[in-house]
């Protein structure tokens, strides 16, 4: 027992990054209601010139931080936090009911390295210098000079492989972060982008669907024959409206972001729901489309966020060193920031990036995530850019499988299909079978199976 002990901790010691005292000035040495940890964490700003300062939260790797990759993780909205993704998806803890925070076996930190960030600037923590404009290209800028930032102020890092991650409106801001930082040169190691369930182009997205709903059985074959007859997938009209405003009708009661997932609960569907809420309304608007409310009165968000309480509190800031502050800054944390998401350019939320992508192709890795149980930014959806890029196929179209656990008829093991991949000279596309519009949230094991094929060069 003790041998084991003492060859763990020579593991830990010969792992251990060492840090400057400047640095260790922004160390979370006691988050409140945390469970004991062996990996270190630090919290703070970073300036972005003429901008603001950027929130950020960093958790180092539960393996060999000194090694292993640094992935940045930002959510989506547009005007999220990526605090979310840290406290609800795929972050080291797990808030709760009484206060307290408690591990996530299936955590991303367990393969790499995490940079969670609040962006764009006067989201969450971080602060806005005042009322600014809002758009793909000043974010994917703010977030250059972030990355930049960062690594100039733990360049220990800088020689590490480095990728950014992201899902949902992270489809326009990983792309277009990816070229902003293959053009400027200046982050070492850039490997690529992993995105999950993203807006590539609305019109697809829109497409997508109602042809998932209707791939479900949701909807009665004469309804589908009239959006087919009427051209509804490529055009918009009156009738089209009236249409599709029929089958938002018809499955009001489901989660379109989860369709085989109860729709309010506090349990894994609770998660995102701001995001989720940000999303639709951000939609709406770019599809100026006024048969429907602004607001989707049908999605109702829960009441319980135990996220939001959790980082309100006096001492949860202290010990985070959030301090806030500017004009936009009411004082409190939230998921999304209204002013943000209101100012944010509608023309950019329609805009394709399928052109981004064949910018990229060739010099980074790309991969893209679709949870198919998704409607808002769905496997259809998504389906009809990927296949229009016309890139070579390296694997085709096949299952990926993992061990299921106990209590499988034909042993103590047996293999499942998780989803179905597909590789192109370029990028590769992952479906995770049963997964809603957030994959690490309601699918967490196999996320981080894609996560690790990912990392690993599988795909």
């Amino acid at each position: 027992m003790m041998k084991s002990l003492l060859l763990l901790t020579l593991a830990y010691t010969a792992a251990a990054v060492a840090y400057t005292p400047f640095q260790l000035e922004n160390e979370i040495t006691s988050l409140p209601g945390a469970p004991p940890i062996t990996w270190r964490q630090f919290s703070g700003y970073i300036d972005v010139p003429n901008r603001g300062s950027m929130f950020y939260w960093f958790v180092e790797s539960q393996g060999n931080p000194k090694t292993d990759p640094v992935l940045l993780w930002t959510n989506g909205g547009p005007g999220c936090s990526g605090l979310t993704g840290f406290l609800q998806e795929h972050g080291p803890f797990r808030p709760h009911k009484e206060g307290n925070l408690t591990l996530n076996p299936n955590a991303w930190n367990t393969l790499a390295s995490m940079l969670y960030i609040e962006q764009p600037v006067g989201v969450g923590f971080s602060v806005a210098t005042g009322k600014l404009e809002y758009n793909d290209a000043l974010a994917a800028n703010d977030n250059l000079n972030f990355v930049k930032g960062f690594f100039k102020q733990f360049p220990q890092f800088a020689t590490n492989k480095f990728y950014i991650t992201s899902e949902s409106y992270g489809g326009h801001y990983m792309p277009q972060l990816a070229q902003a930082i293959v053009a400027d040169g200046g982050v070492p190691n850039f490997e690529g982008f992993l995105v999950g369930n993203p807006l590539t182009y609305l019109q697809y997205r829109n497409y997508g669907e109602y042809a998932t709903l209707y791939g479900h059985q949701l909807l009665p074959k004469p309804l589908w024959d009239k959006y087919t007859k009427n051209d509804c997938k490529t055009k918009t009209s009156k009738i089209c409206d009236k249409i599709t405003s029929n089958m938002d009708d018809l499955t009001k009661d489901l989660d379109p972001y989860a369709l085989d997932f109860p729709k309010c609960d506090d349990g894994p569907l609770a998660v995102g729901r701001f995001e989720r809420f940000f999303l639709r309304r951000a939609i709406l608007k770019a599809n100026q489309n006024n048969t429907d409310p602004y607001f989707p009165t049908d999605y109702q968000p829960c009441v319980n966020d135990y996220a939001t309480t959790y980082l309100n509190r006096a001492d949860v800031k202290a010990a985070i060193h959030a301090t806030g502050g500017g004009p936009t800054w009411n004082g409190k944390w939230s998921a999304c920031n209204d002013r943000v998401g209101e100012a944010y350019s509608q023309t950019d939320v329609a805009a394709p990036m399928m052109s981004v992508y064949q910018g990229l192709f060739g010099k980074i890795k790309m991969l893209v995530m679709s949870g198919d149980d998704d409607t808002v930014c769905s496997t259809h959806g998504t389906q009809e850019w990927i296949w229009n890029m016309n890139r070579t196929i390296i694997s085709d179209w096949n299952r990926w499988t993992m061990e299921d656990g106990p209590g499988c008829p034909n042993g103590p093991a047996c293999t499942q299909t998780a989803g179905y991949s597909v590789k192109f000279d370029g990028f590769s596309f992952v479906t995770v079978h049963g997964a809603g519009h957030l994959v690490p949230a309601t699918r967490p094991v196999q996320g981080l199976e894609v996560l690790r094929k990912f990392l690993n060069g599988d795909w």
